[in-house]
């Protein structure tokens, strides 16, 4: 019995329910409109004439507005036009909402304002009086006019603010973007159209500043600081701003120069250059070695000068260089040293421009001997000596300079000078009566030999690495009856700027001499050598 009561009353409630809804007695939960839609519902001007019309109905005389849309049209303007218009007693008040609308109360075209003054009340400071709603218009009270201006910076005067490059280039080739494909957001809903406008803008001021210097009467040099756009108004002061913190306002920099004391720097004509290096090598062998040996410890010495001279078109290259190897010599009885390579080297080529690139005319110099006694083993008889032999060569020619950097490995060059003298003189000179000049191609009984020639010399650096490097010294002289040819190579290999190895091999022909049984005409020296290097 009890639950057929209930179940009643539950199906009684049910009905008188749903006829209240039916009936409209139970009002409709309060709906607050989104920001979007009251905003629209502002600015629809058909919607805001509709809503006029439906409010007033009928004019108090009885006639109905029939025309709605000449307020949007161009000539007729209502009676009450709330833009505010200057008396000479003071200002019109603002209009009421009691004020109607009549097609009878329309003024001439002359007085035309604006159309949307008749849809809308505006304020005394000028601002438009928004319906009222069920939310809080405090914070617009602030509002002015000058507020609701809407300008692009285009139409700004053109203020130079030194930007010329964009702020999106770049030193790297630009890499091909992906096709925008499965985004969450669409582009035109973010800031990217903000953004590309930007950007247009930036371009347009420095097509600007580009086309039309002539024309910018303004700079941010000239502002101490940004213009104030304040005619009057109170400043808005803000207790706490958290976006002061996070953004800053990028700040301008000067553009004139600094008080920099200016220097005059000298043109520099001449430019010096050096090479030094002292290595050793040392071989040391047990008594009982299978093979037998010597031991020997052995002394390298190469010392080189540079001094060139350039202006315009002459050119003075001077070199002066040194070799001097000394070892000991266990074998030898009579002396515990030996001189080997002992070479005073001088080579100087004075040359002007001629007519194709590269090339030059000059005149060169060369005269080499060495400084220290050599002896044979177990001898005391003199072999050479200061000045004893001394040869020089002199010639006038064309020469050729090349000089190219490799483009795809860093640190790596190869340099070219090559000399060619149709017209050379040689001279060959033995001043110590104790030396066999026949040694040196002289006739017995002379003491020197002239001869006229030809002479080609070349040398070439080929750079490898940065710590690698292979020179080369080639030099040809004949005066077409015999040849003196010789060559020379180094290869340096660096192991620090302060260590290196170094590989030198020195090759000579010369049929003017007596011809060794084994050799013949063909001569050369090598040396194998590590220890100190220093360049300047």
């Amino acid at each position: 019995m009890k639950r057929t009561f209930l179940s009643l009353l539950v199906i009684l409630f049910s009905v008188l329910t749903s006829m209240a809804f039916a009936t409209g007695a139970v009002p409709n939960p309060v709906e607050v409109p989104d920001t979007t839609d009251i905003f629209h519902e502002i600015t629809d001007i058909g919607k805001r004439v509709r809503q006029e019309v439906a409010r007033t109905g009928t004019t108090p005389g009885g006639k109905t507005i029939q025309v709605v849309q000449s307020i949007l049209t161009d000539p007729p303007v209502l009676l009450n036009d709330t833009l505010p218009k200057r008396e000479t007693a003071g200002w019109l008040t603002a209009p009421s909402d009691s004020m109607v609308w009549s097609d009878s109360t329309l003024l001439p075209h002359s007085v035309f304002r604006n159309a949307l003054d008749s849809l809308y009340v505006r304020k005394e400071n000028g601002t438009l009086q928004l319906p009222l709603y069920s939310y809080d218009t405090e914070s617009m009270q602030n509002l002015t006019f000058r507020d609701t201006i809407f300008y692009s910076p285009l139409f700004l005067p053109m203020i130079f603010t030194g930007q010329i490059l964009p702020h999106n280039l770049s030193l790297y080739p630009i890499e091909e973007e992906m096709p925008e494909t499965g985004l969450l957001i669409p582009a035109e809903k973010t800031f990217a159209p903000e953004l590309d406008h930007l950007d247009f803008t930036r371009a347009v001021r420095r097509y600007y500043y580009s086309t039309y210097p002539d024309r910018l009467r303004y700079s941010v040099v000239n502002f101490d600081a940004l213009p104030s756009t304040s005619d009057g108004d109170e400043l808005v002061r803000e207790t706490h701003n958290p976006f002061k913190e996070l953004l800053k306002v990028e700040t301008s920099f000067s553009l004139e120069a600094p008080g920099v004391e200016g220097a005059t720097i000298d043109r520099k004509y001449w430019v010096t250059s050096g090479q030094h290096s002292f290595q050793f090598s040392q071989n040391r062998f047990s008594e009982n070695w299978h093979k037998g040996g010597t031991n020997n410890l052995n002394i390298n010495s190469y010392n080189a000068l540079r001094a060139n001279y350039k202006r315009n078109k002459v050119k003075f290259n001077n070199l002066l260089e040194w070799r001097l190897q000394v070892f000991n010599a266990p074998d030898d009885t009579i002396r515990h040293y030996r001189i080997g390579n002992d070479m005073i080297r001088y080579y100087g080529d004075f040359g002007v421009d001629a007519f194709l690139k590269g090339w030059s005319y000059s005149m060169n110099v060369e005269a080499k001997s060495q400084l220290f006694h050599s002896y044979p083993v177990n001898s005391t008889k003199l072999r050479s000596t200061l000045l004893s032999p001394l040869y020089t060569t002199v010639g006038v020619g064309l020469k050729y300079n090349f000089n190219k950097p490799s483009k795809k490995v860093r640190h790596r060059r190869f340099s070219l000078d090559l000399a060619i003298s149709p017209i050379s003189l040689s001279h060959r000179y033995v001043m110590s009566d104790s030396v066999n000049v026949t040694r040196y191609g002289i006739p017995e009984g002379e003491k020197s030999l002239l001869d006229f020639g030809t002479t080609i010399s070349a040398n070439f650096t080929y750079n490898i690495t940065r710590y690698i490097d292979w020179r080369c010294r080639m030099n040809y002289f004949t005066p077409y009856s015999k040849v003196v040819a010789e060559i020379e190579n180094t290869l340096n290999m660096a192991l620090s700027n302060a260590f290196s190895t170094t590989m030198y091999l020195h090759m000579r022909y010369d049929d003017s001499v007596p011809a060794d049984p084994k050799l013949k005409y063909w001569q050369f020296n090598q040396t194998l050598s590590f220890g100190l290097t220093y360049k300047w």
